[in-house]
């Protein structure tokens, strides 16, 4: 339904039909349960487009709107079409008149373009009009996906090319992912946010204080040679990730938007005489952050679904990552917020004949993030324990027993899988609790672990060569430009780590085994502190752990020295071999059932061979 409003542009005539959507509960009393009139008084509309001509708004007519979904009448539409206008990209706002006299300039909710200032609202006449293509690849299984985390602004902004727009800019880098193994990108937000369209450090955003959930951050599409082309660089960003076998997911945050000065923020906030009076925002479950959305009303849910369905179908979008769904998840309501999201999306996605469409929730920072996934029905969840367990291990250069059960990434999943990292957007950078990247050699076990354990393993964008630009866990300092230095990539430093992740990523992709849940052993008390009888488990002392991981094709052994000393280490095997060390090459045969090896400090072994029919 959302997707009909905003600003609709009939190219053939060069006009602009301006669509504002306000609910109803008295023509639609399931609209919303909480929630007041929005008390407007008349609509106008001022822009580029008039010469913000305040004296003489473009004025809006009201009527009331029956959704072709259902048959209801749900509200008002207040619409206006211009003038011919002649080819070029116009900016606008609504000034809305309240009973009270009060008069507000505000964003549209459904803009399709951010503004270059003011959080104006913007649209395209004449402008260049672009269709993804149909993913021409199929989709891998979660399972099978290397993902990278890509941040915009920081990833482009040390890449020269001066005349292109930030998406445009990241194609140039497309060859070099694929190169290393990645096959799926996750976006952080791309949406407008609250300070998409100010300069320099303030107007940088991690994107998770949206203000409009149709609509593409002005600053990433601004192409200075040709205004026209805008979202169609996106589009052709999208397009260039497919044709390398690249799928994109896009990180959404459903649980808040911002909202400050009535210019400013949210417009679905400040459409209300009363702003507490919105429908749209208010407390559903556990509040974090800005204004939360209320999904206890219908109204909320419809303009968020529309909103994921525009992503999907217009640009090909190849998964979605759901930002903090703590406030999106009701635990005593088994309908509302995001079982009704993931619900509809998925019945959206059936119609389609969508498959292997990730639908991934970062939820609490524990294990207990897995049962809401299987609650919900919910395709992954972020496996944040990876992470935590690592850097702590890593800081303290010892290992205990829980790490069994953060290998045992798989564990307790009904039909989905993890995203399993040991680096975030949102915490420190691995190579920092390293010692730096010259200290890169500590974080080798733990990265085979990575990429040896169930789930879709992420990198974060630096990651790849080592990157130890330092971020504090809380406080003003973490939400601030991070460039990238590619130049690292070519120290000794960056060339090691990258040449590190290549090797795994490549055992990841040869071997199906270590893609699947199956894990020995997979029960482990966390007071035992020696391996098992055949082997396998934790040596606290040693700093080892050893374990195991096969499918009907194959079978694979692993075996971590997190240590500064070399150890020995001795594990059964069904059958003598050969075994094939695929980090190092070296080839051994079990005697008396038992592989007996050497593993150097800060390294691993993982031991291949074919099962034989």
């Amino acid at each position: 339904m959302y997707e009909q409003f905003g600003v609709q542009v009939d190219n053939t005539h060069h006009r602009a039909t301006f669509r504002l959507f306000l609910p109803d509960n008295a023509q639609c009393p399931e609209q919303y349960i909480r929630g007041g009139e929005h008390k407007i008084a008349s609509v106008g509309v001022v822009g580029t487009f008039q010469g913000w001509d305040f004296n003489n708004p473009l004025a809006l007519t009201g009527s009331g709107f029956v959704d072709p979904a259902d048959n209801k009448r749900k509200g008002t539409v207040y619409e206006a079409t211009t003038r011919h206008l002649e080819p070029g990209f116009y900016e606008y706002k609504y000034l809305v008149t309240f009973q009270n006299t009060e008069r507000r300039l505000i964003g549209d909710p459904c803009a399709r373009y951010g503004g270059t200032q003011n959080q104006n609202s913007a649209f395209l006449i004449g402008g260049h009009s672009y269709q993804v293509p149909s993913y021409k690849h199929k989709r891998r299984p979660l399972r099978d996906l290397v993902i990278y985390e890509l941040m915009i602004d920081d990833f482009t902004a040390n890449l020269d090319f001066p005349n292109e727009c930030p998406v445009a800019r990241i194609q140039h880098r497309l060859q070099d992912l694929k190169d290393l193994g990645i096959n799926a990108i996750e976006f952080m937000p791309w949406m407008t946010n609250m300070r998409s369209d100010v300069d320099g450090i303030n107007g940088y955003s991690w994107g998770y204080d949206p203000i409009q959930y149709f609509s593409v951050a002005h600053r990433y599409t601004d192409d200075p040679r040709d205004e026209s082309k805008k979202l169609s660089h996106l589009k052709e960003l999208i397009k260039a990730c497919h044709e390398l076998d690249i799928q994109v997911i896009l990180d959404v945050v459903l649980n808040h938007a911002d909202a400050a000065d009535p210019s400013r923020g949210f417009p679905y906030y400040w459409l209300y005489e009363e702003p507490s009076e919105s429908p749209y925002v208010g407390q559903f479950a556990q509040a974090a952050f800005y204004r939360d959305l209320d999904y206890d009303n219908q109204c909320t849910f419809e303009y968020i679904r529309d909103a994921l369905i525009y992503w999907i179908d217009e640009f090909g979008i190849d998964g979605l990552r759901f930002d903090n769904t703590l406030g999106l998840y009701d635990p005593n309501d088994p309908h509302d917020g995001l079982p009704e999201i993931i619900q509809a999306v998925q019945a959206h996605l059936e119609t389609k004949g969508e498959t292997n469409f990730p639908l991934i929730l970062e939820h609490s920072w524990d294990y207990g993030a897995i049962d809401v996934v299987n609650r919900v029905h919910a395709t992954a969840c972020w496996l944040d324990p990876f992470r935590s367990l690592s850097g702590g291990y890593l800081r303290d250069s010892q290992i205990e027993a829980p790490i069994m059960r953060m290998l045992n990434s798989g564990s307790d999943f009904a039909s989905g899988c993890p995203i399993t990292y040991v680096e975030n957007h949102d915490h420190k950078r691995f190579a920092c609790i390293a010692g730096g990247r010259e200290d890169w050699f500590r974080m080798q076990p733990y990265l085979i672990a990575l990429f040896t354990s169930a789930g879709a393993p992420l990198l974060f964008n630096g990651q790849e060569f080592g990157a130890d630009n330092d971020m504090p866990e809380d406080g003003p300092g973490r939400v601030i430009p991070r460039p990238l230095d590619w130049k690292w990539l070519q120290s000794d430093e960056g060339l090691k780590v990258n040449d590190l992740f290549r090797k795994l990523i490549k055992i990841r992709h040869e071997h199906p085994a270590l893609r699947t849940s199956n894990f020995y052993p997979s029960q482990w008390e966390d007071s035992w502190t020696l391996p098992n009888e055949s082997g396998f488990g934790i040596h606290r002392d040693k700093n080892l752990v050893i374990f195991h991981r096969w499918n009907e094709h194959e079978k694979l052994y692993i075996a971590l020295n997190f240590g500064d000393q070399l150890q020995r280490v001795h594990f059964e095997v069904p059958f003598d071999g050969p075994w094939t060390n695929l980090l190092s090459g070296a080839v051994v045969k079990a005697e008396n059932g038992l592989i007996s090896t050497a593993v150097t400090s800060n390294w691993g072994a993982i031991y291949w061979a074919p099962v034989k029919s």
